[in-house]
């Protein structure tokens, strides 16, 4: 659909069927017998070559876009039925089934026919997405015809093209009318008229899986006609959620962005009117016992931070911004976030994790796992994902090998989820490099077969590791690898140390010398009175004990850190006591 229909929805695209007049041809010449001739064989041309063939161009147009949106260059094949299409159906509902399932589908070899045939059922019982309807029957096809033996958990579907054609004849009656109504109501210049005839508009695209026709709809000054908060929240959200369906993802960080101020203001005013309202009168405060009929605005905008946060998780995601997630996750309130959203409250959770072990120290993680950072709430996010949390709980304590074992088994799992599919190789790569620094801080000398073992891998994985700790300068070591030992090389200066040690035992020698010297005098008798015992002493040091030369010498005898000025005073006593 081209974007001129959105600018005049008078304006259908079909021919114009008033007189076709040639460039070369004066408008005298319209009244001569072979114009009129010539004008009904335009006419038959025109609708034999170009109007018959205008559906067909659109359907591989916006199956081209959809090819482009939906990660065609991403190269990955999972060949594990890691996931359940079942489960994911009964977790995710709308466009959120519709996105993950597609996927799978494209990702995953073994689940290929299956999501396939969830996608159609879903699309012929929700939507009027005749195209992708289309496209993944042809796909599903391809699939099984391309198995002499295959195996597929749902009855396999019949392709109904009667529901095809009247629903795609009944959407574009209703697109038509939709669009009459939106410009009349436009040209009026009444906000609330106009605006409830672009939401209508906008779930018409949107049912029929028209997504960049949607984002252009609400790209048209949408705010402007928004008058009620009810009706920015649901603008914003609704935004949100079709850009991270079509995967415009330039355009959902500016809006998360704009979001996010715009209902965090909306979140401080209302917290005042509230303080306002009790303090004025208790009597305008809500019966408890009343049912509640609609959610009150506090609850809206409680509902719609947390949906822009996770937005914002995701974005995170794909910009390798993995402290970032981690500090989000915590603040997210997830008790307001739907059930059945894009990302629930356990893949916030499991990303949070993988995300904290890669880049948070043992202290950090130690805090994390106990629930005294960020009240817990990793354990109520992997509430339902027990496995996430032990495999944390195991890297905290050192033990690796379980640690390991746990992401082998979770990670065509997670390379199956379209949000941190990008990310899992890096993310395991750290955690992995992180375990094995970790391992290698005690030891001088450790044979690879022993720490394969402790770590649950194989040498040519380890090896691989400990390369790119090598590339990154992350540890100073060498392999040897005929005999199959690493050996961790010293960094320090043996020079500076040996000089520290001269110094710290010459500092040692002379406090010695000048304590024996001090107690032979002591012995003999012989005091001597230094210039500040002879000094008048200051008022505010008049209650405080004297103390004596000897023991002002004694008070940093197990300190060999002296300054200069003391070496100095030192060096004067032995010429005065050499002169004795």
């Amino acid at each position: 659909m081209s974007n001129d229909i959105l600018d005049d929805p008078m304006d259908t695209g079909a021919p114009s069927s008033g007189p076709i007049v040639g460039s070369g041809e004066s408008s005298s010449s319209s009244g001569t017998g072979g114009a009129e001739e010539t004008i009904p064989a335009v006419v038959r041309f025109l609708e034999h070559h170009v109007v018959e063939k205008i559906p067909a161009l659109l359907t591989r147009a916006e199956e081209k876009r959809d090819k482009e949106n939906f990660d065609e260059v991403y190269d990955l094949i999972v060949t594990e039925p890691a996931v359940d299409v079942e489960t994911i159906g009964c977790n995710y509902d709308g466009n959120s089934f519709f996105l993950r399932a597609r996927f799978i589908a494209k990702h995953c070899t073994a689940l290929k026919a299956d999501a396939y045939i969830a996608l159609i059922n879903y699309l012929k019982e929700n939507t009027k997405d005749t195209t992708h309807y289309i496209a993944f029957f042809n796909e599903l096809e391809q699939e099984l015809g391309s198995k002499k033996e295959y195996k597929v958990n749902f009855q396999i579907p019949v392709k109904d093209t009667k529901w095809v054609d009247e629903t795609s004849g009944s959407w574009q009656v209703a697109l038509d009318h939709l669009q009459i109504e939106y410009k009349r109501h436009k040209d009026e210049g009444v906000k609330e008229s106009t605006r409830r005839a672009m939401e209508d508009l906008f779930r018409h695209f949107l049912v029929a899986g028209k997504t960049e026709e949607a984002i252009r709809l609400y790209s048209r000054g949408i705010r402007d006609y928004c008058t009620q908060l009810k009706h920015s929240i649901n603008m914003w959200m609704n935004w949100i959620e079709v850009s991270i369906c079509g995967n415009d993802w330039g355009k959902l960080e500016s809006i998360t962005s704009t979001a996010f101020r715009s209902l965090k203001d909306a979140d401080d005013a209302e917290k005042n009117n509230q303080q306002q309202q009790r303090g004025e009168n208790a009597t305008y405060l809500v019966n408890q016992s009343a049912p509640m009929t609609s959610p009150s605005n506090r609850q809206l905008i409680e509902t719609a931070l947390a949906k822009c946060q996770a937005a914002q998780v995701i974005l995170k995601l794909r910009n390798h911004r993995y402290s970032d997630v981690l500090e989000t996750v915590l603040v997210i309130k997830t008790e307001c976030l739907d059930s059945k959203w894009y990302v629930t409250s356990s893949d916030l959770g499991i990303y949070s994790v993988l995300c904290a072990m890669a880049t948070l120290g043992r202290t950090n993680l130690k805090k994390l796992v106990g629930g005294s950072d960020g009240n817990g709430t990793i354990r109520k996010l992997l509430e339902s994902e027990p496995l996430f949390f032990e495999m944390l709980t195991c890297y905290v304590a050192s033990r690796f090998g379980r640690c390991f074992e746990i992401m082998n088994s979770v990670k065509n799992r997670l390379l199956l989820d379209p949000f941190i599919s990008r990310n899992v190789n890096e993310l395991f790569s750290k955690i992995r490099q992180k375990c094995v620094v970790q391992y290698l801080q005690p030891y001088s000398t450790i044979k690879m077969e022993t720490m394969c073992q402790a770590l649950g891998t194989t040498i040519s994985e380890l090896q691989t590791t400990i390369v790119e700790l090598a590339e990154e300068k992350n540890v100073q070591l060498r392999i040897d690898q005929n005999a199959g030992i690493i050996r961790m090389m010293d960094t320090t200066d043996e020079n500076a140390t040996l000089r520290k040690v001269n110094d710290t035992c010459d500092r040692a020698i002379n406090r010695a010398q000048s304590l024996v010297w001090k107690a032979a005098l002591a012995n003999g008798n012989i005091h001597s009175i230094s210039d500040k015992e002879s000094r008048q002493k200051r008022k505010n040091q008049k209650d405080r004990p004297e103390r004596s030369a000897f023991d002002e010498d004694m008070v940093g005898v197990d300190d060999f850190n002296v300054f200069e000025a003391q070496q100095q005073e030192q060096q004067r006593l032995y010429d005065e006591l050499g002169d004795m």
